[in-house]
Order: structure tokens, then sequence, then C-alpha cells
């Protein structure tokens, strides 16, 4: 049932106000412009680097109150020029029945918005670090070979732009200070790159010296005058001392008959020959920091993985050198990550020329399901294929409930705008019982006076929801052109991500007009049911 010209000019006009009064849009623009002014002075006071670290300081202090009435000020006036833009030219219900659905739509756009840039930074940084599709070793196996040719035939697979093969193990690091559990993973310098963000993330060290660990410079404090950004409990001159202690081979012990003769003694072969190569690891930056390790120095790599002994399994031990550390941006993995090389792994697991998968990076990562059908094609069922969205089935399954729970629980404020819609409707009713009486008794039909006030709160949702979508857009937009900082002790992201996507938007609006139109269908019948003897007999 829709409204023709003459119910959509009546409707209409129901809805505007005789006389313009635009005093709350000048209040609020007064208010936005004492706000801004706010937001400015403690910004300035505290530098825009620092304003979000600075909001949890002491509340004393001054430009942390001028942030905060900033803030009150700017949201109130935000709310009030906005209502008095509405009513500038609408009846004060209507301009509040508006308002209600523009307010709902800008906020389900915008929570939604910031939950997408949340969940796509998440996603970035998994799948930089496990790749879009892995290939790794069928049910009952851990490990297989002749990875080199599988990774070829991979790589020309149309829609593959990079493969790589790795090896891992889950091991204990100990420190001279501490222990951490880990994921040790072994991987090929020279093909990482395609298909892991390895290289772009290293903070401290070389990719190079996992192959080439002679590269590593064993720590001396003389490199070091100053580690204030060292965790504190580290004694430093005991770990170099220990160092060369440890690393190098035990001496011979001297010939008396040749002390005895006052002759010089030479130096053994087996001490002078110099310190073993020890293997190099890249640690994360969390798993460091835990560690309270610096590049050069020493730890050892224990797993429960070992030979049997008289008294069962017993685990075995090698120790190993920090090369560096990388930061991928993700605590989980920051925490619990170390790589090393491919070669040394399997030295240390004792295996042959075997890895436990290869990674694959796709061209478009919408795309990675076909692809892994392809390479499941190609390269048979002696291996197993699985992409991104299988190897992170619960995390992304319930980050999208997540999302579809957030927007029934905001659609809710939309739901209440309804009833300001269904209340403005029947006030409009009872405020022009005789015009709908005269309507009436002139020869409109009833179908003719519901489709009347149906235009009406079709004009409120129509008005309220595109408002609400423009502002919410440009307001998502401005944030993240804007890079609203956060606060880097707390969180791993420098700013609030902001990705508003153009499904949701419209799913919003038209969410918004249906819920509209349905506030109408009983104000409407209590109009149309309205008999014009009773409109026109009342006062």
């Amino acid at each position: 049932m829709w409204a023709g010209p003459f119910e959509s000019f009546v409707g209409w006009r129901y809805l505007l106000r005789v006389k313009r009064r635009p005093r709350a849009f000048l209040l609020g623009l007064g208010l936005l412009a004492l706000g801004a002014l706010s937001v400015y002075a403690g910004v300035a006071a505290f530098g825009r680097d620092s304003v979000a670290s600075s909001l949890f300081s002491p509340s004393g202090q001054a430009p942390v109150i001028a942030l905060g009435l900033g803030a009150v000020c700017l949201a109130v006036g935000f709310c009030v020029t906005l209502f008095g833009a509405l009513n500038t030219f609408l009846t004060s219900f209507s301009a509040f029945s508006a308002f209600m659905v523009c307010i709902g739509v800008m906020e389900v756009i915008l929570v939604l918005g910031v939950m997408n840039g949340f969940q796509k930074d998440l996603r970035t940084k998994i799948l930089d670090t496990q790749a879009h599709v892995v290939v790794d070793a069928p049910d009952g196996a851990q490990y297989f070979g002749d990875y080199r040719a599988l990774t070829e035939k991979a790589r020309a697979v149309e829609g593959v732009t990079g493969a790589t093969p790795f090896l891992q193990t889950e091991v204990m690091i100990t420190s001279p200070t501490n222990l951490q559990p880990a994921l040790l993973k072994g991987v090929d310098i020279g093909t990482v790159g395609e298909a892991n963000r390895l290289p772009e993330t290293i903070k401290e060290g070389k990719l190079e010296a996992l192959e080439r660990p002679e590269l590593v410079k064993p720590f001396s404090l003389d490199d070091h005058p100053s580690l204030g950004d060292v965790p504190e409990g580290h004694d430093r001159a005991r770990a170099a001392a220990d160092l060369d202690a440890e690393d190098a081979p035990p001496a011979a012990a001297p010939d008396p008959e040749l002390a005895a003769a006052g002759m010089e003694i030479p130096a053994p072969a087996a001490a002078t020959a110099g310190r073993s190569v020890l293997p190099a690891l890249l640690l994360g930056t969390e798993l460091r920091r835990n560690l309270n390790l610096w590049a050069g120095e020493r730890l050892n790599i224990v797993s429960p993985v070992g030979d049997l002994g008289p008294n069962g399994p017993i685990p075995k031990s090698r120790p190993f050198r920090v090369a560096g550390w990388f930061e991928s941006g993700m605590l989980e993995f920051d925490t619990r990550l170390a790589y090393t090389s491919i070669a040394a792994l399997q030295r240390y697991l004792g295996l042959d020329d075997v890895v436990g998968g290869i990674q694959i990076r796709v061209a478009d990562i919408e795309q990675a399901r076909p692809v892994r059908d392809r390479l499941r094609a190609v390269l048979g069922d002696a291996v197993r294929v699985s992409d991104w969205q299988e190897l992170n089935s619960n995390l992304f399954s319930a980050l999208k409930l997540e999302k579809i729970a957030m927007f029934l629980v905001l659609s809710i404020n939309i739901l209440l705008a309804a009833f300001a819609i269904t209340a403005t409707l029947v006030m409009t009713i009872i405020e022009r019982r005789r015009q709908v009486a005269i309507l009436s008794a002139m020869g409109a039909h009833r179908g003719s006076v519901i489709r009347i006030f149906m235009s009406q709160g079709l004009f409120n949702g129509a008005l309220g929801a595109g408002v609400g979508a423009a502002l919410g857009l440009a307001l998502g937009f401005g944030l993240s052109a804007v890079q609203l900082p956060m606060d880097g002790s707390v969180y791993y992201l420098p700013n609030i991500p902001v990705d508003v996507r153009t499904v949701d938007v419209v799913s919003i609006v038209l969410v918004a007009l249906a819920i509209s139109v349905l506030s109408t269908i009983y104000p409407a019948i209590y109009a149309a049911r309205l008999r014009p003897v009773e409109g026109l007999s009342a006062e």
C-alpha cells in the first residue's frame, strides 16, 4: 500500500512547523565550539602522541579536566545541534522521532565499523603469520618429505603468489633468569617472505643469521653501555662472563714434568680453537622481554621429545643464541613464537630432510577456498590442504556471531525510535482529529487515511535513516583519517581502526525503514477508524 501524491502531500504538511525556531540549533553550535576549544587545549597541553596514555593520569590535572569537559560538550552539542536542525522545520514530536532514528542508525554504523576494523586488523596479523593456505601432513603423520617438489607444484597453481616450507615443535626456552613455553618454528629464509611477513616485522637482528649463525656477535657489556630499556633484574655481567665459560671446550690438564722443568706450557689446541658456533633464533618481543634476554646472549631449548633413558624419557636440551627479535603486533604470537632455520631444527629434533607443512599465500584472501580446492586437485591425497577459514574457524565464527549479536542489540535503539514515531503519529491524530474527520466527510476512504499517516512515518524514518547514515559515514571516515590514538602500553594498535562497509550501511538503513513503516500501522488504522461525527464534535 503506497501513498499517492495527495496522501503524501497531506502527511508531509502535518509534519512541518509553521514558525521556524532556530534557538536549539544555535545553542548546539555554541556547545560544539566550546567543546572543540576545550579538546584542542587538552591536546595541545599533552601533545597528540601522548593523549591516549595521559587520559589515565591523575584526574586533578587541568588538561585532563579540559579533555573531559570538551568531550561532554561535543557530545551534548552534537545532539542539540542535530535536534535543533530537525526542529527548525519539523514539529517537536516529528523532529524527536527523526532524531531518534538518526542517532540509532549512526550509532550502529560507527560501532560495527570499529568492530570491523578490529576484526580486520586481527585477521591480517593472524594471516601474516600463519598464511592463507597451509599444506601439512595427512592425519596420522607428523612430517613429510619431498617438500621441495610439492612447493614448486603449489607455486604453479593459479591464484598462488608464494609458498614456503616450515617445521615446528613445542619447546621450553630457559634463560639465566626465567623459562617460558614456546612454539619453535623452522623456516626457509630464502622463501619465507613469500608467504609470511616475518622479514618485515624484525626489530633487531637479521634474518640471514638463522642460516649463518656466525653473523651473531656474542653479547658483551662493552657493546651495550646503556641498557635502560632492558628489563631489570638481569645480571648482565654474570651472563656475559658465563657465556665464554659455557661455550668454550674444557682445557686439558698441564703436563707436570714440563712445569717442574720451568718450561713454557703451550696452550691446548682445543682451548684455543675458539668458541663453537651455536644455532641462532629470533624471539618475539614479549617472549624476549619475559626471558630477560638481549641479542647475542645464550639460551637453552628443551624439548619433551627426547631419548629413552634407564628411568624413562629424557628431555632433549641444546643451547641456542639470540639473533634478534620480531614484533608481529599480536600478543599471542609475540609471547609464544620463536624462529630458527629448518636445518637447525631438523638437527635438534634428529630428523631427516622433512618438514611439517607448507605455507601458501594467495592473491585474493576472499578466494582462498577456490585456491585450496585447486591445490587439493594438484597435490593429491598425500597431503592435507586447509585454508585460513578452516584453520581459524572457531575464532572467526565467534567474531561473526559477536557482530550479529551486536547488530541486534544496537538495533534496539532503532526500535525505541519506532515507539517515538508511533507516539508522534498518535499525538498528531489527537491534535488534528477535526482535519481527519473533514477529510473523511469529504469522501476520503479509509485506505487514503491510512496512507497519509503511513507516509508520515516513512518520511520520519527515511529522513532519520538518511541523515544518520550520512553522519555515520562522515564520522567513520573522519576517525579513520584522524587516526584517534590509543594507549600503546595497553593496546597493540596505535590508533582506533575503523572499517565501514557498504553492506552494513545498506542493511542498517533497510532495517530502520522497515521498523519505521511497521510502527505506523497501529496509528494509521486508529485514524482510519475515527468516525467523522466524533472528529467534528471534538474540541
